[in-house]
Protein backbone atom coordinates (compact mmCIF):
# COMPACT_ATOMS: atom_id res chain seq x y z
CA UNK A 1 0.00 0.00 0.00
CA UNK A 2 1.62 3.50 -0.83
CA UNK A 3 2.16 5.34 1.72
CA UNK A 4 -0.26 9.10 2.01
CA UNK A 5 1.02 12.40 2.70
CA UNK A 6 -0.82 15.34 3.25
CA UNK A 7 0.02 19.40 2.83
CA UNK A 8 -0.36 20.40 6.47
CA UNK A 9 2.02 17.73 7.32
CA UNK A 10 4.40 16.60 5.12
CA UNK A 11 8.68 16.86 5.35
CA UNK A 12 11.09 18.50 3.26
CA UNK A 13 12.48 14.81 4.26
CA UNK A 14 9.65 13.10 2.68
CA UNK A 15 9.55 15.19 -0.30
CA UNK A 16 13.16 14.76 -0.98
CA UNK A 17 13.08 10.97 -0.64
CA UNK A 18 10.14 10.28 -3.27
CA UNK A 19 10.72 13.32 -5.95
CA UNK A 20 13.83 14.83 -7.47
CA UNK A 21 14.40 18.57 -6.58
CA UNK A 22 16.39 20.95 -6.94
CA UNK A 23 16.13 24.19 -5.92
CA UNK A 24 17.73 27.37 -6.95
CA UNK A 25 17.20 31.07 -6.20
CA UNK A 26 16.11 33.12 -8.97
CA UNK A 27 14.45 36.67 -8.42
CA UNK A 28 13.51 36.82 -11.47
CA UNK A 29 10.02 34.96 -10.73
CA UNK A 30 7.63 37.38 -12.57
CA UNK A 31 7.75 40.08 -14.60
CA UNK A 32 6.95 42.75 -12.73
CA UNK A 33 8.87 46.19 -15.56
CA UNK A 34 5.46 47.39 -16.81
CA UNK A 35 3.37 46.79 -13.84
CA UNK A 36 2.02 50.24 -12.42
CA UNK A 37 0.38 50.71 -8.88
CA UNK A 38 -2.94 53.41 -9.03
CA UNK A 39 -2.34 55.83 -6.83
CA UNK A 40 -5.57 54.93 -4.99
CA UNK A 41 -3.97 51.09 -4.28
CA UNK A 42 -0.79 53.05 -3.53
CA UNK A 43 -2.94 54.75 -0.91
CA UNK A 44 -4.13 51.53 0.43
CA UNK A 45 -1.18 49.51 1.01
CA UNK A 46 0.02 52.77 2.91
CA UNK A 47 -2.94 52.55 4.69
CA UNK A 48 -2.50 48.80 5.19
CA UNK A 49 0.76 49.54 6.55
CA UNK A 50 -0.06 52.06 8.85
CA UNK A 51 -3.08 50.61 10.48
CA UNK A 52 -1.08 47.06 10.89
CA UNK A 53 2.38 47.31 11.80
CA UNK A 54 1.95 48.05 15.22
CA UNK A 55 -0.49 44.98 16.37
CA UNK A 56 0.99 42.72 13.33
CA UNK A 57 3.25 40.37 15.35
CA UNK A 58 0.43 39.88 17.73
CA UNK A 59 -1.82 38.67 14.92
CA UNK A 60 -3.08 35.08 14.61
CA UNK A 61 -2.74 33.46 11.31
CA UNK A 62 -6.22 34.30 10.54
CA UNK A 63 -6.30 38.06 11.49
CA UNK A 64 -2.76 38.38 8.75
CA UNK A 65 -5.33 36.76 6.32
CA UNK A 66 -8.32 38.85 6.60
CA UNK A 67 -6.63 41.99 7.98
CA UNK A 68 -3.90 42.81 5.95
CA UNK A 69 -3.99 40.04 2.60
CA UNK A 70 -7.45 39.94 2.15
CA UNK A 71 -7.88 43.99 1.04
CA UNK A 72 -4.63 43.80 -1.31
CA UNK A 73 -6.13 40.55 -3.26
CA UNK A 74 -9.56 42.18 -3.26
CA UNK A 75 -8.04 45.78 -4.80
CA UNK A 76 -6.54 43.66 -7.38
CA UNK A 77 -9.62 41.63 -7.94
CA UNK A 78 -8.12 38.49 -9.04
CA UNK A 79 -11.42 37.28 -10.53
CA UNK A 80 -12.29 36.66 -14.66
CA UNK A 81 -12.75 34.66 -17.26
CA UNK A 82 -13.97 31.35 -15.69
CA UNK A 83 -10.93 32.26 -13.14
CA UNK A 84 -11.37 32.84 -9.38
CA UNK A 85 -9.61 32.44 -5.87
CA UNK A 86 -10.33 29.68 -4.23
CA UNK A 87 -9.95 28.63 -0.36
CA UNK A 88 -9.79 25.40 1.38
CA UNK A 89 -10.24 23.18 -1.58
CA UNK A 90 -9.26 19.62 -1.48
CA UNK A 91 -6.40 18.62 -3.84
CA UNK A 92 -4.59 15.24 -4.54
CA UNK A 93 -2.46 13.05 -6.82
CA UNK A 94 -1.43 9.34 -6.79
CA UNK A 95 2.25 9.37 -7.90
CA UNK A 96 4.09 6.10 -8.90
CA UNK A 97 5.27 5.44 -4.90
CA UNK A 98 2.89 8.06 -2.42
CA UNK A 99 -0.54 9.72 -2.86
CA UNK A 100 -0.28 13.49 -1.48
CA UNK A 101 -3.58 15.51 -0.50
CA UNK A 102 -4.84 18.25 1.87
CA UNK A 103 -6.68 21.55 1.57
CA UNK A 104 -5.16 24.74 0.32
CA UNK A 105 -4.93 27.47 1.57
CA UNK A 106 -5.68 29.98 -1.01
CA UNK A 107 -5.56 28.68 -5.01
CA UNK A 108 -6.35 30.98 -8.22
CA UNK A 109 -8.07 28.59 -10.61
CA UNK A 110 -10.43 28.10 -13.47
CA UNK A 111 -13.97 26.65 -12.61
CA UNK A 112 -17.27 27.36 -11.73
CA UNK A 113 -18.86 25.18 -8.93
CA UNK A 114 -15.30 23.41 -8.54
CA UNK A 115 -11.37 23.69 -9.31
CA UNK A 116 -11.14 22.86 -12.46
CA UNK A 117 -6.91 24.09 -13.71
CA UNK A 118 -4.91 25.89 -10.44
CA UNK A 119 -2.51 28.68 -12.06
CA UNK A 120 -0.87 29.99 -8.64
CA UNK A 121 -1.50 28.88 -4.90
CA UNK A 122 -0.33 31.57 -1.58
CA UNK A 123 0.39 29.08 1.28
CA UNK A 124 0.20 29.14 4.69
CA UNK A 125 -0.30 32.32 6.34
CA UNK A 126 2.37 31.53 9.65
CA UNK A 127 3.65 33.82 12.21
CA UNK A 128 7.03 32.50 12.50
CA UNK A 129 9.07 29.33 11.32
CA UNK A 130 8.42 26.99 14.28
CA UNK A 131 4.80 27.12 13.66
CA UNK A 132 5.85 25.03 10.76
CA UNK A 133 7.79 25.88 7.18
CA UNK A 134 5.10 26.91 4.71
CA UNK A 135 7.60 26.22 1.60
CA UNK A 136 7.28 22.44 2.02
CA UNK A 137 3.46 22.81 2.03
CA UNK A 138 3.82 25.04 -1.33
CA UNK A 139 6.01 22.62 -2.64
CA UNK A 140 3.64 19.73 -1.93
CA UNK A 141 0.99 21.78 -3.77
CA UNK A 142 3.05 22.70 -6.49
CA UNK A 143 4.10 19.27 -7.06
CA UNK A 144 0.53 17.71 -6.98
CA UNK A 145 -0.78 20.36 -9.29
CA UNK A 146 2.38 20.26 -11.59
CA UNK A 147 1.46 16.59 -12.27
CA UNK A 148 -2.27 17.06 -12.83
CA UNK A 149 -1.83 19.86 -15.22
CA UNK A 150 0.78 17.78 -17.92
CA UNK A 151 3.84 19.53 -16.31
CA UNK A 152 2.42 22.82 -16.90
CA UNK A 153 4.96 25.63 -14.76
CA UNK A 154 3.47 26.37 -11.48
CA UNK A 155 3.08 29.55 -9.32
CA UNK A 156 3.05 29.76 -5.78
CA UNK A 157 4.19 32.48 -2.83
CA UNK A 158 3.75 31.23 0.74
CA UNK A 159 4.21 33.53 3.71
CA UNK A 160 6.13 33.55 7.25
CA UNK A 161 4.24 36.49 9.18
CA UNK A 162 5.44 39.66 8.07
CA UNK A 163 7.31 37.86 4.97
CA UNK A 164 6.91 37.12 1.47
CA UNK A 165 8.26 34.77 -0.89
CA UNK A 166 7.30 33.98 -4.89
CA UNK A 167 8.46 30.67 -6.05
CA UNK A 168 8.12 28.87 -9.67
CA UNK A 169 8.10 25.21 -10.13
CA UNK A 170 9.08 23.53 -13.58
CA UNK A 171 10.02 19.90 -14.64
CA UNK A 172 12.65 18.37 -16.52
CA UNK A 173 12.48 15.01 -17.28
CA UNK A 174 12.08 13.34 -14.18
CA UNK A 175 13.87 16.43 -12.08
CA UNK A 176 11.47 19.40 -10.32
CA UNK A 177 13.18 22.79 -10.16
CA UNK A 178 12.20 25.20 -7.53
CA UNK A 179 13.05 28.72 -8.07
CA UNK A 180 12.60 31.32 -5.19
CA UNK A 181 12.93 35.16 -5.01
CA UNK A 182 14.09 36.77 -2.44
CA UNK A 183 11.97 37.83 0.67
CA UNK A 184 10.00 41.19 0.45
CA UNK A 185 8.82 42.27 3.75
CA UNK A 186 5.43 43.41 3.93
CA UNK A 187 5.15 45.91 6.28
CA UNK A 188 8.03 47.97 4.05
CA UNK A 189 6.17 50.29 1.94
CA UNK A 190 8.24 49.27 -1.42
CA UNK A 191 8.74 45.95 -1.06
CA UNK A 192 4.76 45.60 -0.42
CA UNK A 193 4.47 47.52 -3.11
CA UNK A 194 7.05 44.96 -5.19
CA UNK A 195 4.17 41.94 -3.74
CA UNK A 196 1.74 43.99 -5.18
CA UNK A 197 3.08 44.32 -8.71
CA UNK A 198 3.81 40.29 -8.24
CA UNK A 199 0.16 39.49 -7.47
CA UNK A 200 -0.86 41.61 -10.47
CA UNK A 201 1.18 40.09 -12.62
CA UNK A 202 -0.01 36.73 -11.41
CA UNK A 203 -3.83 38.59 -12.80
CA UNK A 204 -1.93 39.85 -16.02
CA UNK A 205 -1.03 35.82 -16.82
CA UNK A 206 -4.25 34.19 -16.06
CA UNK A 207 -7.34 36.67 -16.24
CA UNK A 208 -7.63 38.88 -19.20
CA UNK A 209 -9.26 42.30 -19.01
Amino acid sequence: MKPRLTFGNISPLELFTYFLIEEKEDNYILDISNIDISKESENLLNTLISENKKDFIDYSEEEIKMLFISPILYDISLKGNNVREWYERELSFEFDDVIISGKTDFMLASGSIFPKEPYFFIQEYKKSIPNGHPKWQLLSELLVTINKNGFKPILGSYNIGQYWHFVKLIRENDKYILSSSESYDSLKIDDLKIIYKNLQAVKRLYIKE
